[in-house]
Formats: structure tokens, C-alpha cells, sequence
């Protein structure tokens, strides 16, 4: 048996070291547990395609983390002590559309506004409405957003006080859809909002999700997305270095097999090899469908209730190119030079039917994309005149008729690479220097809590949002019927990509242990 620790986090997630820097600042001795050779979870850049060109696994751009107290008042000091910088570029995302057109979305909303005007004059007074709407309730969002959740039932009860409070029910209850319907008369419009926010793996009409684009509308005005430079690794090699500085301990290599529990109460883990390391608190990074397994004795009713919890309705699959030169696109320059690049048919029927495709196991007929050349920005990324092109199509989490990922790769692989050549004019063998390849299975084999490929964990539905997220009983961090184990992770409140989630539970661990939160997040 192993030294004794006061706490054990499963996984280099980023949400899971988030929680345990928190921790070990307040004085706990910490152990983080890594099952790859390598740290960070679906923060993970390397060399894939090719030596010198640095791409990012999963997770490329932070965009809710620059909301979260850990960034804005840089709590843990990752900016100002331990390394980690943002770049901030102007263009944030673009649509490229199929019949040549494209709109972009900026930091500055009146050259947003600009932007859409040149397609849609009244869409463009519309927008600015818009967004004066979101960002009047942006701060109420921002409020319950990094912090355990209000159960669900409270909140709605006091959302329905107000009439501004049951305006906002009444967005939440609705489709991203509907409220670009409701705002916007024209498609490209309409289409250039909802193809960003489906890269949350949100369908565009599934109820519930209205929130979504209407909340994006005022925070992408308001906290600009952030490449962090060096890739997404550097969030977690900043935090790497701020456990350290801590005190905590970090092993690779260390797959655990079973949070073991005693009488109701966790007493630490077994690692695959049989190694038991003790410990009363464990910060676990574990997908709601797993929970069952990993955790001993844990109430079979719990567990269920877990493993009915839904993923996403469609993944992604992603090829990434090194490539000698900058990649030459078949739009305007301002269209390219951005943190996200999307293409989308310029018809709203065909993009809805996009995600029919998609129900049926089939890839979407029509060309829909998201495209990242970071290395533009952060030109560390690649060789002088190089690129690192990273290519995200929207895929379906299961094959029509059954058929397998893994058989149909290669075959994935040349329609990502002739789907590219399609767009991109000097991609060819001469510029091409290495490429590599992901489906939704390779996600969930490199992080299990990517089951079904879904990079958020668990899908974004209604009703397993906010105090339902992932379960009502689970909600709050804290697994019942095993004292001391706490989750962390994307599929946890709040939803998205890179949030910095893990402060939450860190709060619900200082509430449990009788810690000053706000005394230990105070910037030093």
C-alpha cells in the first residue's frame, strides 16, 4: 500500500487539475493520476502529422474559461506566475457558404454589424438588438455559471417571479431554432449563428437549447476567444506547474481501476496493477456511464440513473494536415483569418438537412465544416511559412447499419482529404507534409469520458442541464453513498469545451471540509 494523500484526482483533465490546484493551495497534500503517458486530457497538443507542427487533440480554442473568475481574476496565478497567454484575435469565426459568400463575426460588434449589413441590412439592426438583450442578462448568467448549480426546481421557481425572468424561460424552453427565427429573416444569417454553436454538438431544433445562441450573442462581445499560445496543452502545463509549486504529486502511466469505499466513505483507489493508494477525497473525472464500475458499492439506483444519461447526438471526426505553406482558400482573406473558420451551405433547408443526415448514420450530404490554421496566430505552431491546418467534420456517433469505425477509417480518411483539396487550392503532395486522423472511437479510447466520441462528455439536453447536469442527484459533485468523491469534468455543470468546470467542485470540496474558498482563490 501506497503513502496516504488527502486527495486523489483521477485524470489530467483539465477540470479535474483545476479542482485539485484549488485544493493543494489549501494546504492538502495532492495526488493527480494519470492513465496516458501524457497529461491534459482533451487539452492535448503534440507533433501528430508531422515533426515541428503542433496541433491540438481536441479542445483548440478557450472560449467560456475567459469568463471564469480562475482567468479573469487569474485566482491560481496561471497568467501571472506560472506561464500561460492568450492570444486575442479580432476575427473570431467565420462562414464560408457553398455559393461563395461568407459573413464573420468579430470582438468589435459594430464591425460585426458591418459584416451582416452587406447581406442583410435589417438583420444587422436586429443583431445589435440582440445582442443588447444578451448582454443585459450576461452578468445573471455569468453569476451561476462557474459555481454548483441551483436545483433546478428553485431556479425556475424564481425565474418565474419576474416577468424578465420568464421572458428567459421561455428562450431556454425553446430551439436555437427558433430564436434565429424569431431574430433573423435571412438564411445566411441564420445559419452563420447556428453553425457556430453546433460545434457544442447541439442540434439546431432540438428544444431547450435557445439559451445557447442567445447567451453566445452577448458573451462573444464581451469576453473574447482565447488561442492559448503554445497550444491547449499550455493551460495544463500551467497548472501542472502551479500543483507543483503546490506541493502536489503527478504520475503518467497510472490507469485506476476502482475507487474503493468503506462503509459509505471513499478510502482511496486500485490502479490496474493492484496498487491501493489511500486517501479521503477523490476528484473524479469519470463519465456518468462508467461511475457504476469504477466506483465499489455504489447504490445500483445511482449508478442507472448514470448510465441513462445521453450523449450527444453526433461527434466530429478530424484530420490534421502539416502543411509547408499557407493554406489557400477560395474566399475573402478576412474569412480566413480567424480563430474559427466554418463552411456551410447557404441554404437554410439544406443545413437542417445536414443533421437528418446525421440521425441516419450517414455523413451529411452537404459540405459542412469547421477549420482551425492557428499557427497564423502563434507562429511558434509550425516552421517559418508553415501551417498547421486541423479539418473537423460533423459525423455520426454510430455508422448506418452498424457498420464499424474503425473498418471504414481509411475510407474516412480519403473523403477528409478530398473533401480538403475541395476547398483549400494549394493542397497537394507538394505541400503536404504529414497528416493524422481521428474518428468519434478514437476520442473515447484516448478520454473515457468521450463516450460516444461526445468531446462534452454528455449531451447539452434540456433535461439534463444546469441542477440535472448530469443527473439531479449528481449534480452537486458529490456522489452519494460514497463520502469523499467528488466528479469533475465536462459532463458536469457547466456545459461546453474548456470551462474551467473544476472551480465548481473545488467550492463544493472547501464548502464539505469547512475551507474559505474565496480566502485560498484570492490572486497572490
Amino acid at each position: 500500500m501506497s503513502d496516504k494523500y488527502d486527495v486523489l484526482a483521477i485524470g489530467s483533465g483539465h477540470n479535474g487539475l483545476i479542482a485539485a490546484a484549488y485544493l493543494a493551495r489549501a494546504g492538502k497534500r495532492v495526488l493527480v493520476l494519470e492513465r496516458n503517458p501524457h497529461l491534459g486530457g482533451g487539452c492535448v497538443t503534440s507533433e501528430i502529422a508531422a515533426p515541428g507542427f503542433f496541433h491540438d487533440w481536441h479542445s483548440a480554442l478557450h472560449v467560456l474559461i475567459q469568463a471564469n473568475p480562475l482567468i479573469r481574476d487569474d485566482e491560481l496565478g496561471l497568467i501571472s506566475q506560472f506561464g500561460l497567454e492568450y492570444i486575442y484575435p479580432e476575427g473570431m469565426y467565420s462562414t464560408v457558404f457553398d455559393d461563395g459568400d461568407s459573413l464573420v463575426t468579430y470582438r468589435d460588434l459594430e464591425k460585426t454589424c458591418e459584416a451582416i449589413a452587406r447581406i442583410s441590412p435589417k438583420d444587422a439592426d436586429a443583431y445589435r438588438a440582440f445582442v443588447a438583450q444578451s448582454s443585459a442578462v450576461l452578468p445573471l448568467m455569468l453569476q451561476g455559471l462557474f459555481v454548483p448549480p441551483a436545483p433546478q426546481g428553485a431556479f425556475w421557481a424564481l425565474l418565474d417571479q419576474s416577468t424578465d425572468g420568464r421572458a428567459l424561460m421561455h428562450i431556454m424552453q425553446k430551439s436555437m431554432l427558433d430564436i434565429v427565427n424569431d431574430h433573423f429573416e435571412h438564411d445566411k444569417v441564420k445559419i452563420h449563428l447556428m453553425k457556430c454553436a453546433a460545434e457544442l454538438l447541439i442540434e439546431p431544433d432540438e428544444k431547450g437549447t435557445g439559451a445557447f445562441i442567445f447567451n453566445m450573442a452577448g458573451f462573444v462581445h464581451s469576453f473574447p476567444w482565447g488561442i492559448p499560445k503554445g497550444g491547449s496543452r499550455a493551460l495544463v502545463d500551467a497548472l501542472v506547474r502551479c500543483l507543483e509549486a503546490e506541493g502536489a504529486d503527478i504520475r503518467a502511466d497510472s490507469p485506476v481501476e476502482q475507487v474503493l469505499v468503506r462503509d459509505g466513505k471513499v478510502h482511496g483507489v486500485r490502479l490496474d496493477g493492484g496498487e491501493v493508494i489511500p486517501a479521503d477525497i477523490v476528484i473524479g473525472q469519470i463519465h456518468p456511464w462508467l461511475l457504476g464500475a469504477m466506483v465499489e458499492d455504489l447504490d445500483e439506483g445511482v449508478a442507472g440513473r448514470a448510465r441513462n444519461t445521453k450523449t450527444s447526438p453526433y461527434s466530429l471526426m478530424s484530420a490534421f494536415y502539416a502543411m509547408a505553406e499557407v493554406p489557400q482558400f477560395d474566399a475573402p482573406k478576412e474569412a480566413s483569418y480567424v480563430a474559427a473558420m466554418n463552411f456551410a451551405p447557404a441554404s437554410l433547408e439544406a443545413y437542417l438537412r445536414v443533421f437528418d443526415d446525421l440521425r441516419y448514420g450517414d455523413l451529411p450530404k452537404s459540405l459542412t465544416l469547421g477549420i482551425t490554421n492557428l499557427a497564423q496566430f502563434d507562429p511558434a505552431r509550425a516552421p517559418d511559412g508553415g501551417a498547421t491546418l486541423a479539418v473537423h467534420a460533423f459525423a455520426p456517433c454510430e455508422l448506418r447499419g452498424g457498420a464499424d469505425w474503425d473498418a471504414r477509417k481509411d475510407d474516412m480518411r480519403r473523403h477528409m482529404d478530398a473533401v480538403t483539396a475541395g476547398i483549400c487550392a494549394n493542397f497537394n503532395a507538394d505541400t503536404l507534409v504529414g497528416a493524422d486522423f481521428a474518428t468519434p472511437r478514437d476520442s473515447t479510447r484516448h478520454t473515457p469520458t468521450f463516450q460516444a466520441g461526445d468531446v462534452g462528455g454528455i449531451g447539452k439536453a434540456f433535461f439534463q442541464m444546469g441542477g440535472h447536469r448530469p443527473t439531479p442527484e449528481l449534480s452537486q459533485y458529490a456522489v452519494p453513498g460514497a463520502e469523499g468523491l467528488y466528479l469533475a469534468g465536462a459532463f458536469m455543470h457547466p456545459p461546453g469545451g474548456v470551462t474551467g468546470g473544476g472551480r465548481a467542485t473545488a467550492i463544493r470540496i472547501c464548502d464539505d471540509l469547512a475551507i474559505d474558498f474565496a480566502a485560498i482563490s484570492e490572486s497572490r
